[in-house]
């Protein structure tokens, strides 16, 4: 009867222990390829039927105009001064009505996927901040090969079907990365949409990091000047975003801002102030309104104290 033989060579069993290993690194790269391509066939998948959703509302559009331009049409020709023949204007059941005024009633019909936006907009008007989901704001850091302008940022990623008009700021954190800010209820889709583009996502990227400052003239700092220096640039585009974000945004983010300690208190007050001086030029009757409900607020607060 044979013997059985134990494997007692210590240099086998390294072998066959560094062969599982590799074996279960391999399986485990393939198990994030596929949660990879999961993940993009979701958003795939969300970004279709958008598309089909868009495309139907179009559909709807076409069969309209389709159907006013089959209406019973009596042409009443003009000669003109070669002797041809042109046809002005259009008898239909309701009367007598030139091309160009089809042509032009055509051309102001509303866009589908744009009048989707403004009922959206609105039934959000309705609801309690509990159903609307989450609340708040974030930064989300995506790369650049090279100097882009903001315009170029909002065409691109509308193309990639970015809602643009959810995008409060962008800003330049460092010269390889873009921050894009969103409330945090648009975060999960914007993600979605990046990933299915293949775009980079700048997960771990802290705009606090002294690493951020490319400008040579800066390289002779100590760390704790560096610091120093990222902090205050950190703070400049704070305060710069609050100058020109949405005006009834600009409380909300600046306090935002104010937690994470990017401003001062000083700083959001007269970033809240600029902004009601903007929104008194552009809506005088909302400015209004608005600074009532704060100085009773305010009044309500003093009573309490």
């Amino acid at each position: 009867m044979p013997e059985f033989q134990h494997p007692t060579d210590m240099n086998q069993i390294t072998v066959i222990m560094q062969q599982l290993q590799q074996q279960l690194a391999s399986l485990s790269e393939r198990v994030n390829q596929h949660d990879g391509i999961l993940a993009r066939l979701d958003a795939l998948e969300k970004e279709n039927q958008a598309l089909k959703k868009i495309l139907h509302d179009k559909d709807l559009v076409i069969e309209k105009l389709q159907a006013t331009s089959q209406d019973p049409v009596t042409s009443t020709p003009i000669k003109g001064a070669s002797g041809s023949t042109t046809s002005a204007t259009a008898t239909t059941d309701f009367g007598t009505i030139s091309y160009s005024a089809i042509a032009k009633k055509a051309a102001h019909r509303p866009d589908p996927t744009k009048a989707a936006k403004r009922k959206l907009a609105a039934g959000r008007l309705f609801k309690t901040s509990a159903a609307k989901g989450p609340q708040g704001y974030q930064y989300v850091y995506i790369g650049r090969s090279g100097k882009i302008l903001r315009s170029e940022i909002r065409r691109t990623l509308k193309a990639i079907g970015v809602d643009t008009s959810r995008i409060l700021d962008i800003n330049f954190p460092a010269s390889e990365a873009i921050g894009i800010l969103l409330h945090t209820q648009y975060v999960a889709e914007f993600l979605a949409l990046l990933r299915a583009s293949e775009s980079e996502i700048l997960e771990d990227f802290d705009p606090l990091n002294p690493a951020n400052i490319a400008d040579p003239k800066y390289d002779a700092y100590s760390e704790h000047d560096r610091m120093d220096l990222i902090a205050e640039m950190v703070n400049a585009r704070s305060v710069d975003a609050l100058s020109h974000i949405r005006p009834l945004n600009v409380s909300s983010v600046g306090r935002w801002f104010l937690d994470l300690g990017w401003i001062g208190q000083a700083e959001l007050d007269e970033a809240v102030a600029g902004a009601m001086d903007r929104l008194k030029e552009k809506d005088p009757k909302k400015a209004a309104f608005l600074f009532k409900r704060r100085r009773d607020t305010s009044t309500d607060s003093e009573m309490e104290i």
